[in-house]
This record gives C-alpha cells, structure tokens and sequence, in this order.
C-alpha cells in the first residue's frame, strides 16, 4: 500500500535536522572566529586614530610583521562566497514554502552551504591589515560576520517537523501584518520567502559591491564621505556667521521675539497680560541662547576675521581631499592593492593619512562649537590643531607611493603638497 500523499519521511526528516544543527554549530564557531578578528581590526584601527596627529607620518611599519602573501585573495574569496550564500538560501527559502515538503533537497542545499561559511571566516583571516589596510580589513570582516548572521537566522528558520512554513509566517512570522511589513522582498511577490531572505540577500549584494569596489575604490568613498562631512560643516558655519544679531527687533517695549510662540503672541490659553504657558517660555529660553550664539554687530572678540579664515581654510581641505582621490587613490597613481610587498608601506600610510583626515574632519566639528561659544582663544586652539591635522594628511601622502623617502623624486602632488602647507599657516592679516 502506498503510503500517503502528503506523509512525513521521519527518518528523512530526523537527517535534516541533524544536518541544520551541525551546519548551525559551524557558522557559530566561523562567527565567533570572524567577530574575533573584526573586534582586532577595529581596535588596531582606533589605535591609529587615537595616535597624536604628528606621528602619522613618520610612522614605520617596522611595527608589525609582514605576512607573506597567499594564493588566496580575500575580497575575491568573500565576494564569491556571498554569492553562493545567496543563491543557497534563495533556494532554502523557496524548498521551505512549496509542497510538497522535501527534507532531502533542503539536507543538500544545507550541506552545499557548508562552502560559503567556511569561505567568508577564511576570507577574514585573510585579510591582513599590512596587505589591505585596517580599514578594508575592519569592513571586510564586519560584511562577512552580518552575511554570516543572516545565514544562521535563515537555517534556524527551517522547519523541523517535516511541514512547508505556514502562510502565516512567511512575511516576519505570525501575527507580523503580512502587507503592512515594511520589508517586501521579490521573493515574496513571487511565492518567495519571507523577510530573513530579504536580508541576506541584502547582505550578501552589500559584500558583493564592497568586494568589487576593491580597496582603492573602497578608500576614494571613504575620503568623499569624509569631504562631505566638511562641506556640511563649511556650510554650517557659513549660514551661522551671516545671520543678524536679533537684539535690533527689540521695539522698545521690553518684549523681543523670544516672548513670541510660533503661533504669535495671543492669550489662546486664557493667561492675563499676556503670559505664556510653560511650554512657551521653555522654547522662549532656548531661542534667547540661540541668538548669543550670533556674532554680535561689534564682534569684540575678532570673531568675524577668524571665520573667514577657518571657512579659507576648509575649502583648501576640500581641495586637499579632491587631490587625494585624483593623485594618490586611483589607477595609474595607486600601486596594484592588495600590497604584494612592503616596500612603500603603502598600506599603513594609507591607514595613516585616512586616520588623520578623519581627524581634520572632527577637528573642524570641534571649531564650530568653539564659534558658538563665541570664545577666540578656543577658536585659535582648536584652528590650530585643524592646520595641524590637515597638513599632516597632505604630508602623509606627498610622496609618491614608489618613492616614500624624502630623498626620492616626487611628483606633481608632491609639489602641490608644499603650496598647501604653506597656504595652511595663519598670516598676520589673517590673525
């Protein structure tokens, strides 16, 4: 007698669990290997940040010990992986849902995952920061550890007793509201999976397009991201220094528009003479001490001439930074990366020259506040240290990468380097 149509193959059932749990204890250990190396990149990269600004560039990598390098390249190695991550759980994820269940196919595709976990923990070991730099190896092993999270959620997803996931959790689990989810994948829309595909194919494309930048591409973002923050903070303090001190609108009856809610100044609460409830007062007090933040029209404190010096100065960074990436981050200019060598020390000058313009970028944040308090002598202070850490970016990398030593030749960046040095010390007209 034929047994029933939709009838559980026990043992068949009882093999793929078994498969999940030995697949499960795998990624934890590849994971927990991945999250230690990540926690050692993002403490050797904060260590460069943390160093003074003046010793980036007289920095030796005679440090850390060169790593000879292997026939494995590890952005190659994790791209692929993650692309056989998502097509293995696309799959999972499809087996999952249709009838009739099939715990054999779903053991195989289980099994063939075995690949990809194993290729992004080798992948993130691979990765030596004196090859790839701190950063590539921070981001590269915080990819492969989230595709590996995003793994482990979809094979604990996988049903244990034989049956296809009930229409009622294939979109964030039971009770989740179906079409209100705000994650809709294409899988969904076409009989597909549920939400924890969509984010490892979210994941797994993350790692993908970080793999295919490679790590000039990679670093050239990270400069413009960095370019960007200063333009915002350019602007910022632009807008700050035109606006007009608001003590002019007083119009002699002892009122000024802090006395003004947003909705004009009426009795709407039934308060006598005027008076304004506690929410109006509050917002009165903090548009008063917006307004001390202005220059005032005699600005006594020579605040005025410093601004423009530091918003000078800002432009030369942007300048700094759109040379950086023309000059010394793309092709011919940058040597082949991965390092296949020391030489050059191109990748810890890498690190070192993006640690301090990281630094720059944050130095300006802190002479915006100096601005707001209307203090000169921090704004001198906190300027100065701005000049110092943007002109060790520059020196950090006017050398060409063949040609690290100040005896060597340069170039033309190299002579462009010692313009900007020049141009970022204060004169005595801009003092």
């Amino acid at each position: 007698m034929a047994p029933p149509k939709n009838a559980v193959d026990n043992a068949a059932v009882d093999a793929l669990n078994k498969k999940i749990d030995s697949s499960l204890e795998l990624i934890a250990k590849m994971l927990a290997l991945v999250q230690d190396i990540y926690a050692d990149a993002r403490k050797q990269k904060e260590a460069i940040s943390q160093k003074p600004v003046s010793s980036y560039a007289s920095s030796s990598s005679s440090a850390s010990a060169w790593d000879p390098p292997t026939k494995c390249e590890a952005l190659s190695l994790a791209r692929d992986a993650a692309t056989l991550a998502r097509a293995h759980g696309t799959k999972i994820s499809l087996l999952m849902i249709n009838e009739p269940f099939t715990p054999t196919a779903i053991q195989k595709v289980v099994t063939e995952m075995g690949a990809p976990i194993m290729s992004l923990a080798t992948a993130a070991a691979e990765c030596h920061s004196d090859r790839y730099t701190h950063h590539i190896r921070q981001e590269l092993t915080r990819r492969c550890a989230s595709v590996l999270e995003q793994m482990q959620h979809l094979l604990n997803a996988i049903p244990r007793d034989g049956c296809v996931v009930p229409e009622a959790q294939r979109v964030g689990g039971a009770g989740s509201g179906g079409s209100s989810s705000r994650i809709q994948s294409k899988a969904m829309a076409d009989r597909g999976s549920y939400t924890k595909i969509g984010i490892l194919w979210a994941e797994c494309d993350g790692l993908v397009a970080f793999a295919n930048k490679g790590i000039d591409g990679y670093l050239v973002q990270v400069v413009n991201q960095l370019a960007e923050q200063l333009k915002d903070e350019q602007e910022e303090l632009r807008e700050w220094g035109e606006e007009e001190d608001d003590d002019d609108d007083d119009d002699g009856t002892g009122f000024d528009d802090g006395n003004v809610s947003d909705s004009g100044y009426d009795d709407e609460d039934g308060n006598e003479g005027g008076a304004y409830n506690g929410n109006d007062a509050a917002q009165a007090m903090l548009d008063a001490l917006m307004n001390t933040r202005h220059i005032p029209a005699d600005d006594p404190n020579g605040l005025r001439p410093r601004l423009e010096t530091a918003l000078k100065k800002i432009r030369l960074v942007l300048l700094l930074c759109r040379a950086i990436v023309k000059r010394r981050l793309t092709k011919p200019a940058i040597p082949t990366l991965p390092t296949p060598t020391p030489e050059g020390q191109v990748a810890e000058r890498l690190d070192g020259a993006v640690a301090a313009l990281q630094t720059v970028a944050n130095r300006f944040e802190d002479l915006a506040a100096a601005f707001y308090k209307l203090d000169a002598g921090e704004v001198d202070t906190v300027l100065g240290q701005c000049l110092e850490a943007a002109v060790t970016v520059s020196r950090q990398l006017s050398r060409p990468w063949t040609a690290p030593s100040g005896d060597a030749p340069g170039d033309a960046f190299t002579e462009w380097a010692t313009k900007f040095e020049s141009e970022m010390q204060v004169t005595p007209q801009e003092a």
